[in-house]
């Protein structure tokens, strides 16, 4: 969607699918030791993670107090009405704890736990398409604001309930 849009993003826009999340963060640790791009470039960190199931439009967001320009920037990407649950800490199991322990902000964006999540059962039938392409134009959106701002994002540290190391092993515990 990007790269078809027309007008190129101001900064590049790299996209990484991790492998050994629910083993501990694996590929994404990996990545921020031996990054491609050298993480002092790197503007931010959106991870969608479980985006497929959008059940009575609620997304939730977390890393949200990660820069203070975030909570602006999710709201005025929100367009589509989705009722966003905006949580401030950045670390959690999933492959976005790997660059917020490096002190760069994130966005994890997650439709939350169902009951195939992390089972066999969990197929593509099972998806709402047209709710997850309302959560990708929400993440264009977001990825295209910061991509396309003249400064980067001013990182902070978010209050947060795990810790760096316990974010690096756990992963989503299967």
């Amino acid at each position: 969607r990007l790269a078809t849009a027309g007008k190129k993003p101001r900064r590049r826009v790299v996209f990484i699918a991790f492998t050994a999340e629910e083993r501990g963060l694996l590929g994404s640790r990996h990545y921020v030791r031996e990054p491609l791009f050298p993480l002092e470039k790197t503007v931010a960190m959106v991870n969608l993670d479980m985006v497929g199931r959008l059940k009575d439009d609620k997304l939730i967001v977390y890393g949200v107090a990660t820069a203070t320009e975030l909570p602006g920037i999710l709201a005025t990407a929100n367009t589509g009405g989705l009722k966003l649950n905006a949580v401030g800490d950045g670390f959690g199991p999933s492959d976005h704890a790997s660059f917020y322990a490096k002190d760069l902000p994130v966005l994890h964006m997650f439709t939350d736990l169902h009951e195939q999540y992390h089972r066999a059962s969990d197929v593509a039938s099972t998806i709402d398409a047209a709710g997850e392409v309302r959560v990708v134009e929400f993440a264009e959106r977001v990825v295209r604001d910061v991509a396309d701002r003249p400064t980067r994002l001013t990182f902070t540290k978010a209050p947060t309930t795990a810790t760096p190391r316990a974010a690096e092993r756990t992963g989503s515990g299967v």
